[in-house]
């Protein structure tokens, strides 16, 4: 009995020895967002903004949580930190960040040396959102708003909720921008977000765009409805809105939201042309017309889950085209062959515009309205 009470006791001894890396929050700078521009007059010289949350004082609590932003600049990210950390009086601590900004300049020039130290720091989060701004990161990052007080939360909400109110987002992720970019056939794209302004200031954030690249750096944007293709192609926008016209009533509008979006591709060779084929399957309910005909009408139905059709399939042609135009392949055609067609890929990869320039779609889509909403007829139906 005294060898067994020995033996748990040197075992609680060693499971009850605490966190050998344990971070006092009165010790630390929790950083929430990361802002990184490159300094133009400086070639080679990175400017970072760690915006940190300011702990409050025991008479505040109970009040929204303020921001403290500081920046330092460096010839690596390694650099700019210790030297962020030398005007900090607490160490900068990473594992709660959200955001990763890119300046438009700094995108421009090319990422991959700037994700290194994020990949290799043991603190850093690999679930950080990663976007892009047109203008400076670290003015985005410092702007405030008027709901939310915390800048960089407010955009990792306004991405995390985007799904949910029918916003067009890529939501990428740091993981997932690093592994699209070590991955030969396709090219990554982001998230824009850009100060909105409201009634003469600057009051709120948008997602604004999409930033194309090629390889690690930003070659354009794409904007409007057309952006939606790439999201459509990865089954992981199932909320999404159509706007089409009214079946024989061009000044007419209806507005059709899915519950339900699957898709099956395939990308076969032939004769060194290369098809990209698309099943896709959409169901959901018509949410809103300024037509007055009654689109729940079998043969008014049919043409009007044949517009859905159209206007999916022009999406996800039209995104390509203009990403192609800018030399990207954002969809992963070059991808895709490497997988089916290795020793064609051989060839391919050196010259990837001429592959895309042989893409050819074939897109089938299978539209089906299940409901109208709460009623059966709209009230213009009616008075018609």
């Amino acid at each position: 009995m005294k060898i067994i009470r020995l033996v748990l006791l040197f075992v609680c001894i060693v499971l009850l020895s605490g966190c050998w890396d344990k971070k006092e929050l009165n010790e630390v700078a929790v950083v929430i967002g990361v802002g990184i521009d490159k300094v133009s007059e400086n070639e080679g010289v990175y400017e970072i903004t760690a915006q940190v949350i300011k702990p409050q004082e025991d008479d505040q609590q109970g009040a929204e949580l303020p921001t403290w932003s500081v920046t330092a600049q460096g010839e690596t990210i390694m650099d700019a930190i210790k030297n962020l950390n030398r005007l900090s009086p607490r160490r900068l601590y990473w594992s709660h960040l959200q955001i990763i900004i890119f300046s438009e300049g700094l995108a421009r020039e090319g990422v991959a040396p700037i994700i290194t130290w994020f990949e290799r720091d043991r603190d850093s989060r690999a679930g950080s959102y990663v976007v892009v701004t047109r203008g400076s990161a670290q003015d985005l990052l410092n702007q405030k708003i008027e709901l939310g007080s915390i800048p960089a939360k407010a955009m990792s909400d306004l991405l995390d909720s985007a799904e949910q109110r029918q916003i067009i987002a890529r939501k990428v992720k740091l993981r997932d921008f690093t592994t699209v970019l070590t991955t030969p056939g396709i090219d990554p794209s982001l998230d824009v977000i850009q100060p909105k302004n409201i009634r003469g200031q600057v009051e709120a954030y948008e997602l604004n765009d999409v930033a194309i690249f090629k390889d690690d750096q930003l070659v354009g944007y794409i904007g409007g409805t057309i952006m939606a293709g790439t999201e459509l192609l990865k089954d992981t926008y199932d909320y999404f809105v159509v706007e089409g016209v009214c079946p024989g009533n061009e000044e007419g509008f209806f507005s059709f939201q899915s519950t339900d979006y699957e898709s099956d591709d395939e990308l076969t060779l032939k004769d060194e042309e290369l098809t990209y084929k698309l099943d896709i399957f959409v169901e959901g309910n018509l949410s809103d017309q300024t037509c007055p005909a009654d689109l729940l009408e079998p043969d008014r139905m049919e043409q009007v889950e044949k517009e859905i059709g159209e206007v999916i399939t022009s999406r996800i042609e039209n995104e390509f085209e203009h990403a192609k135009e800018m030399g990207s392949d954002i969809y992963g055609i070059g991808q895709k062959l490497r997988r089916a067609y290795p020793d064609a890929w051989k060839t391919a990869q050196d010259q990837p515009d001429e592959m895309l320039e042989k893409v050819t779609f074939d897109i089938q889509v299978e539209a089906n309205i299940r409901r109208s909403g709460l009623i059966i007829e709209p009230t213009q139906t009616e008075i018609e």
